[in-house]
């Protein structure tokens, strides 16, 4: 195999390809991480969570990484929580890129329902209410 990134690419469509029998076996969602490699190996995490609903596995993520930001106002249960930016628009948190340190929010534009990061310095108030539209979301945005 020739390791370079649009081998790599093939590999981790062949390998999602690979995993949904087991994923409809085991009623889990298998995901692959992001790959680093190098002239002759290339490692990736694996994330297996129970079930095969995305909106709950994501509320579920949301909660596990939600300890890391409580110094914003965030806690468990604040998954598509509103609240207002800097910019005085109104947008929805839907969880965090953890290795991130520049944009670790995944957040929504109410407006529009598209999803996109944020610095933490982005959230000014945090809203008593929830978002409950649909969202276009980029499960690549959300790293444990």
């Amino acid at each position: 195999m020739n390791i370079n990134s649009s081998e790599l690419d093939k590999f981790k469509e062949d390998f999602e390809a690979a995993m949904v029998s087991l994923q409809e076996k085991y009623d889990v969602t298998i995901t692959l991480g992001p790959i680093t490699y190098y002239k002759n190996d290339f490692s990736a995490s694996l994330t297996v969570d129970n079930g095969r609903d995305p909106e709950e596995i994501r509320c579920r993520r949301f909660n596990r990484n939600v300890w890391k930001y409580k110094s914003l106002g965030f806690e468990e249960g604040m998954y598509r929580r509103i609240f207002i930016a800097d910019d005085e628009k109104r947008y929805a948190i839907l969880g965090f890129n953890t290795k991130a340190k520049k944009y670790p929010l995944v957040i929504a534009d109410i407006e529009t329902g598209e999803s996109f990061k944020a610095t933490t310095g982005f959230v000014r108030q945090i809203v008593n209410e929830f978002y409950i539209e649909a969202v276009t979301v980029n499960d690549d945005d959300f790293v444990d």
